[in-house]
């Protein structure tokens, strides 16, 4: 009947209280320790994308839009990680790097053009 707290319980916590008062270096912080710490779990790099695009932070956020598309992608989340990966895709730094060089590259070509 009693749940134990997850080992990220805490590190929320911290992270809700930072985003609440905008320390978002703080919040970066965070987010990378809970993503060490939920490594298969694809919401925190979600989450991390969206706070680094929302500061200007554009090449990280691709990256960290590119892990959450694979861990969607690999939990069958595929809806998920297509929405990811049309994110990733929009931004300028993906457009000037090769598209053969991108883990989501496969991905998003075979989506272009009709793939199931």
């Amino acid at each position: 009947m009693f749940k134990r707290p997850s080992k990220t319980t805490h590190l929320r916590a911290q992270l809700s209280k930072a985003l609440k008062a905008e320390r978002i270096n703080e919040a970066l912080d965070l987010y990378e320790l809970i993503e060490k710490q939920r490594a298969d779990e694809p919401r925190w790099s979600h989450r991390r994308g969206d706070l680094l695009q929302r500061i200007g932070r554009k090449a990280d956020a691709v990256l960290a839009y590119e892990r959450a598309v694979e861990l969607y992608a690999a939990k069958g989340f595929v809806a998920r990680a297509a929405a990811m990966a049309k994110l990733a895709l929009r931004s300028p730094r993906r457009q000037r790097t090769s598209s053969s060089a991108s883990p989501m590259s496969s991905f998003s070509k075979g989506r272009r053009r009709g793939s199931p």
